[in-house]
């Protein structure tokens, strides 16, 4: 009755994160005396007063009746309130060093059509500013939480010439016609990226390394099957941000959430003390394909943040690195807490059987969550 308990508390407690606050895209061209400021933003939080600073799921916010409610508006609906209330948005962004002779000019938006209203939705907001300098620094309110700051040449964006990722409250640095971002600046941005986008943010890929984790805590099998996952997914990583392989989400991602049912279910079904080598090469080659599969998951997210047109290549391997870096230490940290407990008789039936069982009953709900609803 006890192992029931657990399945049903660990089953619910990882819910799907369908409230998630993604952080806010902000596109900027700097001319002479004037800025084009376009956002891609969650308007239904800045209209609720949702503090993506302290919460990353509007689920979890005081405010998240009054969420749902701006949620279930219509697009129209949706667009009067934003021109209503345009003085909330224009309080989340503050510009310093210049001498501003207007205020935040909205031009133009557009929301998201059919959309799940269970999902958040993004909406784009075209703004410009006139100025009477060119170079100035851009700071967003705590409340907008993170914020990817992306510069390009001209209004076709095809060029990226500066890009940086924001804390939220955090000033960037100076901003001009000439900007550019530096290789440190590159590196350690998507580093930090990708780190964040395994944790905290990335629930379904922390459980798939947990229901890799759970097959055997032996050192040499655990480094194969983390070894085959990183390979995979850095190869489709890099072919998908280059653009040469494309397949939708909506395949992709109820793929990713059959395959942590499949590795976690796998895991109570095994032999137990036999480690053939037949055995193990397919166990490798399902954990490669599975990794192809959450490198395309990985490119969405580079996808919706963009890379600098000059630095592509060192951006998409130092948001690799960060992926690395986080799921390396999931892997050392489960395996030093796991140790003893590995050796007791007691570890089957206690840890790695109803852990296995709760990580594949997630990855079975989410696979017909994301394909029915």
């Amino acid at each position: 009755m006890g192992k029931c308990w657990f399945v049903i508390i660990f089953f619910f407690s990882f819910s799907i994160n369908s409230h998630e606050i993604k952080p806010a895209i902000v596109d900027l061209i700097i001319a002479e005396g004037q800025a084009s400021i376009d956002f891609k933003i969650n308007a239904e939080q800045v209209l609720a007063g949702v503090d993506a600073s302290k919460y990353q799921d509007t689920n979890d916010a005081p405010q998240a009746e009054l969420y749902d409610q701006y949620r279930e508006k219509s697009e129209e609906d949706l667009k009067q309130d934003i021109q209503q209330n345009w003085n909330l948005f224009q309080d989340q962004i503050i510009i310093n060093g210049l001498n501003i002779s207007s205020s935040l000019n909205l031009i133009d938006l557009s929301t998201d059509k059919d959309v799940n209203p269970e999902y958040p939705r993004d909406t784009d907001l075209k703004t410009e500013i006139f100025m009477d300098q060119n170079v100035f620094t851009i700071q967003f309110a705590n409340e907008l939480g993170p914020v990817v700051i992306r510069q390009f040449k001209d209004i076709n964006k095809e060029n990226m010439i500066f890009s940086t990722y924001l804390q939220p409250g955090e000033v960037s640095a100076d901003l001009s016609t000439q900007s550019e971002t530096t290789i440190s600046q590159t590196v350690i941005e998507y580093i930090i990226l990708g780190i964040e986008h395994i944790v905290p943010k990335g629930l379904d890929h922390i459980l798939f390394i947990f229901g890799v984790f759970f097959f055997a805590i032996k050192l040499k099998p655990l480094l194969w099957q983390v070894t085959m996952f990183t390979l995979a997914h850095s190869l489709t990583l890099v072919l998908a941000s280059l653009k040469l392989v494309f397949i939708p989400a909506s395949i992709i991602e109820p793929l990713i959430a059959l395959s942590i049912g499949y590795v976690a279910f796998e895991n109570i079904f095994q032999r137990q003390g036999k480690f053939h080598s037949r055995s193990n090469a397919i166990r490798y080659a399902v954990i490669f394909f599975f990794g192809l599969i959450h490198g395309l998951g990985f490119a969405f997210v580079l996808e919706d943040i963009g890379l600098p047109t000059g630095q592509l290549i060192l951006s998409l391997l130092s948001f690799n690195l960060g992926v690395e870096i986080a799921q390396i230490g999931l892997v050392v940290i489960s395996y030093i807490v796991m140790f003893y407990p590995s050796k007791q008789l007691w570890y089957r039936k206690t840890i790695q059987i109803p852990c296995s069982f709760g990580i594949g009953l997630v990855g079975v709900y989410w696979f017909f969550e994301r394909i029915f609803f």
